[in-house]
């Protein structure tokens, strides 16, 4: 069975001990948060993101960035796991009163933008000057009201 939580410090400590290439991108300061999936007491999956105003014309309004997600356990990969945390993150930014959910995704990334998809995001390619396609930004806009 699969859980998933907010880890602990000590639980980001450790995946950063893992996977040290991780340390520049996971979200640990008070505007942070870092989501696990548990298995057989083992972390299996990752997902960290921070939280920022959005710049005007938005001011006052929050987003939540996701800056990493990573399935560790290649076994899980394809499985829904990426969903799970991506829709946990939905619902915690909702509770905090976020206005969206954004993240970046490398266009050769094909999986990562099938699960941005398959969860309500929209897709927004960003060109180089000659008209290639380096990457995208996918938004999930929370359904409720803003305050402008």
């Amino acid at each position: 069975m699969t859980t998933i939580k907010q880890a602990t410090g000590q639980e980001v400590a450790s995946i950063i001990e893992k996977y040290p290439h991780t340390k520049n991108v996971m979200c640990t300061g008070a505007d942070g948060i870092t989501l696990v999936t548990i298995e057989n007491e083992e972390i299996t999956a990752f997902l960290s993101a921070f939280y920022r105003e959005i710049p005007a014309p938005l001011d006052g309004e929050t987003e939540c960035f996701i800056n990493v997600i990573e399935i560790i356990d290649t076994q899980s990969r394809g499985k829904g796991i990426g969903s799970l945390l991506v829709q946990e993150a939905i619902k915690t930014a909702t509770e905090k009163g976020a206005t969206q959910v954004r993240a970046y995704c490398e266009i050769q990334n094909k999986s990562s933008h099938m699960l941005w998809h398959k969860n309500g995001f929209g897709i927004s390619p960003i060109k180089h000057h000659d008209g290639s396609i380096y990457g995208s930004f996918v938004t999930y806009r929370i359904p409720h009201t803003c305050r402008h």
